[in-house]
């Protein structure tokens, strides 16, 4: 699988042995399977794209969606604020498209992604991202969370659900005293309900606004990644 870049700021996700097409014209698979990253190919129409190797952030860019998935400016203080690492053991629900997943393993990378999903069409989807990327250190599981986790010792559990507060007492029973929970939720009311019952943890909530600026102009772009979601990170205590 390879990246290519063209100079008006798209790029295009191929796999072995496929033709790249776009309005600009075709690369053929040969050209992109016998190139290496920097290299510059050419389309029949004498469109110029640069090769590079694909990372995570490509995978997430390019996978499939189903589901209102988490953007990049939440995941990345997701796992920030529950300071994981290599071979962390962490947990997640729900699974959706897999894409926060995918960020998941390759950070916790030989470590194992345990995730729960409710739904069988929105883990198919997931499935799948997880096929087409080669993303083999997850085991999703079609189980419910309000009923039970059977994981234990964990460095950090994630919850994307309707009712956190619901899955907290077994989030609690499965992390490690210091360990952290943290909790994605659209609405406040779901924050505070869930803060009510963050007994024996210190937590906080905060959402996060992401702004682009024009630094060849010192100007901010006038479209902003404004509210997604409420962050509740919580670690517990004893």
């Amino acid at each position: 699988m390879k990246l290519l870049a063209d100079r008006k700021g798209s790029s295009y996700l191929v796999n072995d042995g496929n033709d790249l097409h776009t309005k600009y014209g075709v690369v053929k698979a040969d050209a992109i399977a016998n190139a290496a990253a920097g290299d510059i190919l050419e389309s029949n129409t004498g469109m110029a794209y640069t090769v590079l190797a694909p990372n995570i952030l490509d995978y997430i860019a390019k996978a499939r969606r189903g589901p209102q998935a988490m953007t990049l400016k939440d995941m990345g203080l997701c796992v920030a604020y529950s300071g994981i690492r290599s071979g962390s053991r962490v947990f997640e629900s729900g699974t959706g498209s897999g894409l926060f997943t995918m960020y998941l393993a390759h950070i916790v990378h030989p470590a194992t992604v345990v995730t729960y999903e409710v739904r069988e069409d929105f883990a198919e989807i997931a499935r799948k991202n997880f096929e087409r990327f080669g993303i083999d250190n997850v085991r999703l599981e079609l189980r419910d969370t309000y009923a039970g986790i059977d994981e234990q010792d964990l460095d950090a559990a994630y919850l994307d659900l309707a009712e956190p507060w619901k899955a907290l007492p077994h989030a609690a029973k499965a992390l490690k005293v210091g360990a952290t929970v943290i909790s994605y939720s659209p609405s406040i009311n779901q924050s505070r309900q869930l803060a009510e019952v963050l007994n024996g943890f210190q937590h906080k909530t905060f959402e996060t606004i992401l702004r682009e600026w024009k630094a060849d102009k010192m100007s901010p772009d006038t479209r902003m990644l404004g509210h997604t979601g409420f962050l509740t990170v919580a670690r517990k205590l004893h």
